[in-house]
């Protein structure tokens, strides 16, 4: 006989989560036919003062829980502003816990009770002891509280309890009463409504979800504002995108899409980017009153601001502007203003939506600042490690360094010369590259390089070898653990304008030399690199040559020549085929093309150093 299978839905085991339960269509459809929100209604009003009374407590509320917010149309003893406003956030809501779990909630110290002792509502409005009773539709579903608060630790008695349970079924049946009269034709209207605030919900819960995330990658102003201009391209774009920053002086910097910003303090176009925060204008407003300030057209606007501000506003061919205070940590650090070129008419959804974007901005602007002080630090960091090169009598010099990390603007490649004191005919030359890229590079670079310069005074009237070796010596002592590649070399000056050069060469990409009447050619003899223990015991070579007038020596490092698609001698001939093309160029300019040429899209640091004996 054949078996017919029945496929049976078993219940779902899992208890619904808190967003699951205070979204749940049904609940909010029935919330909305009961008519009642945060406005006082008069029998729910008398509900309240009946706890009040009854439990002796100081505040009493009935309570509808909706998704993003708890309303009071019955409450007696609330402090302000919450009396007035009838409604407080969820971060201030106990209730909000018996509408999920459908149960009573007994809570004789809040302070030191587990669910709710984070909970706002304790020290903004002084909740201590709380007794809440579900108040529940027809079908079930639980709509909010009767909740009764006392601003002290107290116990609750049994026949307490039992009086706050029946007025609480008294107001059930009040409410079953109001959603039993509910006219078909009104519940079908409401329901299109709810259905509509729904999948508004639901839009601006994506859209928030899109703004949290948007400023995750953002580093600079720029970048900020970019992201603003995406996430405020609704139904109508703005045309206008400005942010003001609050300066230590205590004035406004206006960052907007006019022009590149200026050190002089005004736009490409002329207009200040400076200006006070007491000016007239409504980013300055949004900043000194801490909220959002909004003007629909070019009347509402010129009933508010003086003429010169009028003025701006036409010259951008703007009707309305919309200024958000910016809020950190620390308070409001600015503003942001967003402008329309036709009149425009705000509702709450898209002024909530703009808020919440000047937030996020807030905290990606904070972020930058700090990322910006970073770079502010390891720039002066690295260029007091790379200091200025010593003039020569009878020889040219000239440097450039360019960090492969772009926002921070340092790495672990150097360049150097010195004179050591022992030998005044002596010019130390070094280049070098600390393995990796980054701030770590250039701490272990900033170490490097004063040992090595340490080592050439200690050892300018031996070999360069001798100066390496003992860097290496010193460095496993100190355990600076540094590991890198490395040219040094003595130059010393001798007969008729030439220069004799002695060099060591510690795995470094080879030098290029430009001697007069003759092709360029590279210094290729070298040894291993530094700061590797298992090859420290390998001895270390010295190497001599002679730089006649008006050749050029050329040092760099392995950014200029190095590709992941290409072998490394592809790179080195593409080099010394540019340096022997232009060797006629003043040494800075030809370290300028090498890099500009070579290095524009590098993804390491680069060094180039060229030292010329001049002509005769």
């Amino acid at each position: 006989m054949e078996r017919i299978g029945i496929d049976v839905a078993l219940p779902d085991p899992r208890p619904p989560t808190a967003p699951e339960v205070l979204c749940d269509p049904g609940r909010l459809l029935a919330l909305a036919q009961s008519g009642l929100a945060s406005d006082s209604d008069p029998e729910m009003e008398r509900v309240a003062r009946r706890v009040q009374r009854w439990l002796d407590v100081p505040v009493a509320l009935v309570t509808l829980v909706q998704p993003g917010q708890q309303v009071f149309p019955g409450l007696v003893g609330l402090p302000e502003p919450w009396a007035s406003r009838r409604a407080t956030p969820l971060s201030h809501s106990f209730c909000q816990h018996v509408v999920i779990t459908a149960e009573p909630l007994i809570i004789e110290n809040a302070p030191e009770h587990p669910l709710v002792r984070d909970n706002l509502a304790i020290p903004d409005l002084g909740v201590m002891a709380y007794a809440g009773m579900p108040l529940a539709d027809a079908e079930g579903r639980v709509l909010g509280s009767l909740c009764a608060i006392d601003t002290r630790p107290r116990p609750w008695t049994p026949s307490q309890i039992d009086a706050l349970r029946d007025l609480a079924w008294g107001c059930s049946v009040e409410l079953r009463l109001r959603l039993a009269r509910y006219d078909a034709d009104q519940e079908r209207t409401r329901r299109d409504a709810l259905e509509s605030t729904l999948r508004t919900s639901f839009e601006q819960s994506q859209s928030l979800l899109e703004v949290s995330q948007a400023f995750t990658r953002t580093a600079t102003v720029a970048d900020v504002r970019d992201r603003i201009v995406e996430l405020a391209a609704g139904r109508q774009p703005p045309v206008y995108v400005g942010i003001s920053l609050l300066q230590p002086d205590g004035r406004l910097r206006r960052y907007d899409d006019t022009g590149p910003l200026a050190e002089s303090g005004r736009d490409a176009d002329g207009t200040w980017t400076q200006y006070p925060v007491s000016a007239v204008l409504p980013s300055a407003a949004a900043v000194q009153q801490a909220r959002m300030v909004h003007h629909g057209d070019r009347a509402a606007f010129d009933a508010e601001y003086p003429p010169s501000a009028q003025q701006w506003l036409r010259d951008r061919g703007l009707h309305s502007v919309v200024a958000a205070p910016l809020t950190g940590d620390t308070g409001v650090i600015g503003a942001l203003l967003l402008g329309w070129d036709e009149p425009q008419r705000f509702d709450p959804v898209e002024l909530l939506t703009l808020t919440t974007v000047a937030g996020f901005a807030a905290q990606a602007l904070h972020r930058a600042e700090l990322l910006q002080h970073r770079i502010g630090v390891a720039q002066q960091m690295q260029q007091a490690m790379l200091a200025p090169l010593p003039t020569v009598p009878g020889l040219r010099m000239a440097a450039r360094y360019r960090p492969a990390d772009s926002r921070e603007h340092v790495g672990g490649d150097w360049y150097d010369a010195v004179l050591p004191a022992a030998d005044p005919s002596l010019v130390a030359v070094s280049v070098g590259d600390i393995a990796g890229h980054n701030l770590q590079a250039a701490i272990a670079m900033g170490q490097v390089r004063p040992m090595l310069r340490q080592a050439c005074f200690d050892h300018a009237t031996a070999a360069p070898s001798r100066a390496l070796s003992a860097l290496e010596t010193a460095g496993a002592g100190l355990g600076v653990t540094a590991m890198g590649t490395a040219v040094l070399a003595y130059l010393r000056g001798g007969p008729a304008g030439t220069w004799s050069v002695t060099w060591t060469n510690a795995g470094h990409p080879p030098p290029v030399v430009l001697a007069p009447d003759a092709p360029a050619r590279l210094l290729d003899e070298h040894d291993h690199l530094f700061g590797v223990a298992p090859l420290a015991h390998l001895p270390r070579r010295d190497h001599d040559a002679v730089l006649a007038p008006g050749t050029t020596l050329f040092l760099y490092s392995d950014g200029l020549i190095e590709s992941r698609d290409e072998d490394i001698d592809v790179g080195i001939d593409r080099l010394t085929a540019l340096l022997d093309e232009h060797r006629h160029l003043p040494c800075q300019d030809l370290v300028d093309l090498a890099i500009d040429r070579l290095a524009a899209d590098s993804p390491d640091d680069v060094v180039a150093l060229a030292l010329r004996v001049p002509a005769t």
